[in-house]
């Protein structure tokens, strides 16, 4: 696989969006996204797990996968 700068930057893009709504559920009382007005763990942790792993992908993206660096 060749390595794909566009879907490496949307992927970095997506995280630093998930890993807002982290911080949000982090810090914020709210009912976004949710059925009662609290600080939402859950969500965080969630959101959190995501912007990592969006940052994994975008990671594999950029480098071109694993069959890339095998050669």
């Amino acid at each position: 696989m060749r390595p794909n700068v566009v879907i490496a930057i949307a992927l970095v893009v997506l995280a630093v969006a998930f890993a807002w709504f982290a911080i949000f559920y982090w810090t914020t009382k709210t009912s976004l996204f949710a059925s009662e007005y609290a600080l939402h763990t859950k969500h965080a942790i969630v959101f959190t797990a995501l912007a990592v792993l969006a940052l994994v992908a975008a990671n594999f993206a950029r480098r071109g996968g694993v069959a890339a660096r095998s050669r």
